[in-house]
């Protein structure tokens, strides 16, 4: 028992801190929404933040992570840590090579535009912006390596905690460079923002070097291509960057829909396409818009949905490992049905309530009630979607266990065309506008799901969708909707009470969103149990 208590201690001190690194995340969002709206110059900036952002999850915390993790164990277990620390050395250098080599090319791109096209002043802001904030690729990545190294020497808690220091060097940046760099001017406010960015970079490094060195690591930089160790995590990488590529590839051309046609208020209002002339589909706000919701969807997805596949990863892949083939299919079956309970509880939740969310957490200062009907409306879509996405990561752990990361890749190749076609049809929709890009995700994410399912049962003939699963995803679709009827019906009547009989704006709020999310989730769940469901009695173990 005793040799158990520790990984239970560190377990709670990482969850404390993803914690306190969702909930700090969540007030930067909110205070930069409060501070600029719906505005040009945010989406400039989430554009700009989103590009160092895209090449950490490739690079730092993807291909990287995955390949580097299990070789640099194995070079410490059976070489010891002098050629552990080699192997950290030429890792390290042939990464900030790689790193400087797109940092330089990326800002030769943006100079090149800036002195042939320079566009208007909302252009000059991206790429001003993208220009100052790029370097931060260089430390988010490298600070995504030594996380890796300082978890492979059981030292879980500093990189936990540097999320943290991003958000609160960017809420001060918010609060008080912006203002005191560009007074009340928000579009030079936001350049304050972005300078914080690269110095919460540094602090980053000094929260962890000292880490480090407590834990016996010997820095060094040595690059050597020709190293066996290397190689090989250089070879592996370039399946698993081509699958994650496709898919961050998809972000990036999301994010370039949006900064290519959205109307700026002081510019023109259509454009020349081809010998035609369109409207500009997209408002002032569209990107922030969209990322307010998806900073909310993704909350839940994280701390429930991510979690439960990262916690089953392990097990599929021990199973796995001895064959025991009755035993991984059990598994896999056991964890996508939690995961679909999980998602069809946070997806119809999100859907009744997605303006009372947003408007609780983000509808104050700039941020109008226009802008919360506009995040409220992305919110929906994305709702739909929950159930795939939860269920998605489940499936796609699932292929890694077995050792394939090919498949993943096929699917991604096909579902990133299909997401880029569906969003540049439907933005032209005016009735979905922005949403677009939530329609084309949940769409896209259910039809990954499926041909996951279909292609893991065609490559290992395990019967994954049983009679008893199928009997029991009726019921939790039954569930769902049952759930999502009466407490859209219970809000209609007490939405006309509440303000009667409480007078203060937030209260009123906190009461009329935190009151419908537990009466949604009660009736979600006792109607779970009364129909012999056994997931829920899972999440509450979970939650205890």
């Amino acid at each position: 028992m005793s040799e158990h208590q520790p990984v239970e201690s560190s377990a709670k001190l990482i969850a404390g801190c993803t914690l306190m690194s969702r909930i700090t995340g969540l007030v930067r969002d909110m205070l930069l929404v409060h501070t600029f709206g719906l505005t040009w110059a945010l989406d400039a900036f989430n554009y700009a933040f989103q590009i160092p952002n895209l090449f950490r999850r490739l690079f730092g915390e993807g291909a990287l992570a995955a390949v580097f993790v299990p070789t640099f164990t194995h070079v410490l277990e059976t070489e010891g840590k002098p050629s552990a620390w080699k192997i950290l050395a030429r890792t390290l250098a042939l990464l900030t090579l790689i790193l400087l080599g797109l940092i330089v090319l990326i800002e030769a791109i943006v100079l090149i535009i800036w002195l042939i096209d320079p566009g208007g002043p909302a252009r000059q802001v991206i790429l001003t912006l993208t220009a100052i904030m790029l370097p931060f690729m260089l430390s988010i990545c490298v600070v995504a390596l030594f996380s890796s190294i300082l978890n492979c020497l059981g030292s879980f808690v500093a990189p936990a905690l540097t999320p943290i220091v991003l958000n609160l060097v960017m809420i001060i940046g918010i609060v008080w460079v912006g203002p005191m760099v560009g007074g009340g001017d928000p579009e030079k406010q936001i350049f304050g923002v972005a300078f914080c960015v690269l110095v919460a970079g540094l602090l980053q490094f000094g929260l962890l070097i000292p880490v480090m060195r407590r834990r016996g690591v010997a820095f060094g930089w040595s690059l050597d291509t020709r190293n066996p160790h290397v190689k090989a995590i250089a070879r592996k990488m370039i399946p698993i960057m081509f699958g994650q590529g496709v898919l961050l590839l998809g972000t990036f051309f999301d994010a370039q829909i949006c900064a290519l046609l959205t109307y700026v208020g002081d510019g023109p209002a259509e454009f020349s396409l081809m010998g035609f002339t369109l409207n500009y589909p997209l408002k002032e706000g569209a990107l922030s818009a969209i990322s307010v919701a998806q900073r909310l969807y993704q909350f839940p997805l994280g701390v429930l949905g991510i979690s439960l596949a990262v916690a089953a990863l392990p097990t599929f892949s021990r199973l796995a490992t001895r064959k025991d083939w009755a035993g991984w299919t059990r598994e896999v079956v056991r964890s996508a049905r939690l995961a679909l309970f999980i998602g069809l509880l946070t997806g119809g939740m999100m859907i009744v309530l997605a303006r009372p969310i947003v408007r609780l957490l983000f509808e104050y200062g700039k941020f109008d009630a226009a802008a919360t009907e506009r995040s409220a409306r992305v919110l929906v879509f994305y709702g739909f979607g929950m159930w795939a996405f939860c269920v998605q990561h489940i499936v796609l752990r699932a292929f890694y266990s077995l050792g394939d990361v090919r498949t993943p890749v096929k699917i991604s190749c096909v579902i990133v065309p299909v997401n880029l076609t569906l969003s540049l049809v439907l933005i032209w929709v005016g009735a979905v506008g922005e949403a677009a890009f939530a329609v084309s995700s949940a769409v896209t994410g259910a039809m990954s799901v499926l041909a996951g399912v279909w292609l893991l049962r065609k490559s290992t003939g395990a019967k994954l969708i049983t009679r008893s699963t199928r009997i029991a995803v009726v019921k939790m679709l039954f569930a769902a909707i049952v759930s999502v009827a009466v407490l859209y019906w219970l809000r209609q009547q007490w939405i006309a009470v509440l303000p009667l009989v409480i007078k203060w704006e937030i209260l009123l709020r906190g009461v009329d969103t935190f009151g419908s999310l537990l009466l949604g989730s009660a009736v979600f769940l006792l109607l779970s149990s009364l129909m012999g469901l056994s997931e829920h009695r899972s999440i509450i173990r979970r939650n205890g």
